[in-house]
């Protein structure tokens, strides 16, 4: 019964042909072999190749061959029977046949389907430009063929890989997120994906396994999942650590600096002995007393300065030890989140202090007015 049966084949139609409708040949129960039967049990496990060149593929059987109808394969080139489909694949590559998927085996074959027919006419031919996008096209579906994403070069082995990458990692909707604090694992990100993109700070840390966020809502969210069965559940902003740029340490307040903004009297003697002694503070600590945020350095608004200051305490202000301070380059005015927000704060003179010292061309606006009022005066 083995000599009447064919176990490879060049298409699907030479298949249906030998059934045509008869009980069918590879199965140890007789069942009819209609197309629906023939693809849902064998063309559905189907292993295509070539041999010299021409596109053919084999199916499994289940006849009593292979015992107790368990599903097999046997080698169109030897008598052989191979119950595991890897070692059937490597037993016909050793017969020397190429293996390749269903869509090149059907697109051989069409090709030489249409070259038994005589040449087109001279105004059916191709263009020159319409077979090289063809052959561009045929070259991105090669099994193997990789995509590079144009942003970071990272190399992709199908389309839909580099698209999902491109909306996750460079979509519009990315914010920037820089680590001010590495230490203690704290980062600043935009709080909204609009208006002047004011920074929240956020804790992330698998060693210290902390996950923290400033807003109360993104607290009641993380709480919610928690006892929804999801803890560890990240909210938005925690997110974006996966994209955090190194920490790259800012320039260090210089006490030369503080002594020529005291000698043009723009700090007190009392600001300028709280500044010291913050600064020799967040030294002891190992972290930096003021962290310049610059949005404009990742293709966002540039007028707002925003800072990362060292608190030396914890309060609903500075949650994580560290407070916000904002800067209106153009009006020149300033704006604290801690307790004396319309009043001149030690933060606002430290952030005054490394302005003065690394970009003074911002602070002319702010000089050209008295200082106090400069100082005093709300970001709106």
């Amino acid at each position: 019964m083995t000599s009447e049966r064919v176990f490879v084949f060049v298409d699907e139609e030479e298949l249906f042909s030998v059934m045509k409708d008869a009980d069918c040949l590879y199965c140890r129960i007789p069942v009819t072999a209609s197309k629906q039967h023939l693809k849902k049990r064998h063309l559905r496990f189907a292993i295509y190749y070539k041999d010299a060149g021409i596109g053919r593929f084999s199916i499994p059987c289940y006849c009593s061959d292979g015992g107790h109808g368990r599903s097999h394969w046997h080698c169109p080139m030897c008598s052989k029977i191979l119950h595991r489909t890897q070692n059937y694949k490597i037993h016909i590559t050793n017969h020397g046949v190429e293996m390749t998927d269903k869509s090149s085996v059907s697109d051989g074959n069409k090709l030489r389907f249409v070259s038994k027919f005589s040449p087109l006419p001279a105004e059916l031919q191709p263009t020159t430009v319409l077979l090289e996008s063809l052959q561009t096209h045929s070259e991105d579906k090669t099994p193997g063929s990789k995509a590079a994403c144009q942003k970071c070069g990272i190399l992709f082995t199908t389309t839909s890989n580099l698209r999902r990458h491109e909306r996750l990692q460079h979509g519009q909707d990315q914010q920037p997120i820089l680590c001010v604090d590495a230490k203690n694992a704290i980062y600043v990100t935009p709080k909204y994906l609009h208006g002047p993109r004011v920074p929240i700070h956020i804790r992330k840390s698998f060693t210290l396994q902390i996950l923290l966020c400033e807003l109360e809502e993104c607290w009641d969210f993380m709480k919610a999942q928690a006892q929804s069965g999801n803890p560890g559940k990240e909210c938005r902003h925690l997110v974006r650590t996966n994209h955090a740029q190194h920490y790259v340490p800012p320039p260090p307040l210089s006490v030369r600096s503080l002594e020529e903004m005291r000698d043009k009297h723009l700090l007190s003697a009392s600001e300028k002995h709280e500044c010291q002694e913050m600064n020799s503070r967040a030294c002891v600590q190992g972290v930096d007393c003021v962290y310049p945020v610059f949005w404009g350095e990742h293709d966002l608004p540039e007028r707002c300065v925003f800072f990362s200051v060292y608190t030396d305490l914890e309060d609903k202000w500075c949650q994580f030890g560290r407070t916000r301070v904002s800067f209106d380059s153009k009006s020149g005015s300033w704006k604290c989140l801690c307790k004396h927000k319309r009043s001149r704060c030690v933060h606002k003179c430290l952030c005054m202090w490394w302005l003065f010292q690394e970009r003074p061309e911002l602070l002319q606006d702010a000089l050209d007015v008295h200082p106090e009022r400069a100082l005093n005066d709300d970001l709106c």
